[in-house]
């Protein structure tokens, strides 16, 4: 909280993607990509072959996956306050991250909004 005036003001705090590499989900086949912003691990949908870019805009992670052989991009925005349901472990990447038993974001959540774009 912080104080201007006699006026309370509450101060949003500015979320940002601190850090991003593999996770093994539990029961999965092989590791997926993911992101870290806060406490929470984020599965992104990254596919082989895709490359990927991610970004904090107010309460939503946005995904851009990019396949320029199939000449497709997939748009996806993720609310912040899901909860995660994937029980996994990081597996690479993750340098601003401690080794750990973790929970994960899905990145198949009915809240996600996907946009595909064909042609680009």
């Amino acid at each position: 909280m912080l104080f201007i005036r006699g006026w309370q003001q509450e101060v949003k705090r500015i979320e940002e993607i601190q850090d991003s590499g593999k996770v093994w989900c539990k029961g999965s086949s092989r590791p997926v990509h993911a992101v870290r912003v806060g406490n929470k691990i984020f599965a992104t949908g990254k596919e082989e072959g895709q490359s990927i870019e991610c970004r904090v805009d107010g309460d939503m992670l946005c995904v851009d996956l990019h396949e320029p052989e199939r000449k497709v991009r997939v748009a996806r925005k993720t609310p912040l306050d899901l909860e995660p349901t994937l029980q996994g472990t990081l597996f690479s990447g993750f340098t601003q991250t401690k080794h750990a038993d973790v929970l994960i974001v899905s990145s198949d959540h009915d809240r996600i909004e996907e946009e595909i774009i064909s042609g680009h």
